[in-house]
Formats: C-alpha cells, sequence, structure tokens
C-alpha cells in the first residue's frame, strides 16, 4: 500500500491533491476537475456544508517554475474523493 504524506498547516491534517492523485491512480487535473465540482455543490445555498471543511485551495510550483493550482484536502475531503470512487482504490484513501 502506498504511504500519503500528511501536511500538518496550523494544526489541521491535510493531504496534498497531487498526493491523492497519486496513490488513486487519477490523473490530477481529472480530480482537480472533480473537487470543483464538488465545490459548487457544497456552496450552493441550499448546502449546510461548506467547501473550506473539505477542500482548501493551494499552489505548488511546478518542473519550470511556474505556479499551478492545487487543493489540501481535509479528513471529510478525502471521505468525499473516496466515496465517489469504486473499488481498491476508494478503499485506500480512507
Amino acid at each position: 500500500m502506498n504511504e500519503l504524506t500528511v501536511i500538518n498547516h496550523n494544526g489541521q491534517l491535510l493531504i496534498d491533491s497531487r498526493e491523492v492523485a497519486r496513490i488513486t491512480d487519477k490523473d490530477h487535473s481529472n480530480l482537480m476537475r472533480d473537487i470543483r465540482g464538488y465545490i459548487d455543490i457544497l456552496d450552493t445555498p441550499d448546502s449546510n456544508l461548506k467547501a473550506a471543511n473539505f477542500f482548501i485551495e493551494s499552489t505548488y510550483m511546478d518542473r519550470q517554475n511556474q505556479e499551478r493550482r492545487c487543493y489540501l484536502l481535509t479528513r471529510k475531503g478525502c471521505d468525499m474523493v473516496a466515496n465517489k470512487m469504486t473499488g481498491e482504490k476508494g478503499g485506500e484513501m480512507i
């Protein structure tokens, strides 16, 4: 089983979306698209949930030294992504 790198950010444990994409064998751009869709649903006026409790927008520098977007996922965010996946890869996230 692959190990996740957990980030401690102000006492909150988070996982970078690039790491989630790696461990689930999912293309990062597709995961980013999915997360943006989850955020759109979570932040609707009818929702009791707040996207910031699941996903935190962040950036990183790529190999060409260009800033790129990513998300930091909370435990709730990891659970949401895992629950949307099927099979063994979804189980690795939990």
